[in-house]
């Protein structure tokens, strides 16, 4: 299996130098968000073989695959929660055949964190909005209300997923989701 990583790993830095450049891509990288089940960062990219299966299988059609301007991530998936949201159906791990994407039980997914701009936030500006709060795949676990009004992010239940994101009405979201582990 550490030899299929290696080779995978030395494929995507090839392929990342022939068609994305020769600039410092570790950054383009840096903030993706993957799909559900993903390992550690480094671990991922020498794992994943860059199939395209689970954005084949993905009913949301959710999983992007990496292009030239992602770098070492070329290839990889991941997802843009303002086009597409994860909806936790977890297909995507059936199908990964190197284990890049791992079974995990959806409370304990950490694809990313939710945080929200109060300053653009319709809601901490007084308006009467709730749909980030409503939409989430964790009801008042994961975003609850301050005050009955006001969405707060719970990041112990935050799983990332990025429904709150795609759904907020406000014209560039005021609630995005950060890549990365907590």
């Amino acid at each position: 299996m550490k030899r299929r990583a290696t080779i995978t790993l030395l494929f995507g830095t090839l392929a990342s130098l022939l068609f994305g450049g020769f600039g410092d891509k570790r950054k383009a990288a840096a903030g993706l968000l993957r799909p559900p089940g993903a390992l550690e960062a480094e671990e991922f990219l020498a794992t994943c073989l860059r199939c395209g299966k689970c954005a084949q299988k993905c009913p949301q059609e959710a999983i992007i695959l990496g292009q030239g301007e992602q770098g070492l991530s070329i290839g990889t998936p991941y997802i843009k929660p303002r086009q597409a949201a994860c909806n936790l159906c977890m297909d995507c791990i059936s199908v990964c055949p190197s284990g890049a994407l791992r079974a995990i039980e959806k409370e304990k997914i950490r694809m990313g964190t939710a945080q929200i701009n109060t300053d653009t936030c319709l809601a901490w500006q007084g308006d009467e909005c709730k749909i980030c709060y409503t939409s989430c795949p964790f009801y008042n676990r994961a975003i609850q209300l301050e005050d009955y009004k006001r969405p707060v992010v719970n990041d112990a239940v935050c799983v990332g997923c990025g429904l709150c994101e795609q759904v907020c009405i406000t014209e560039v979201p005021s609630i995005t989701v950060k890549a990365g582990r907590r």
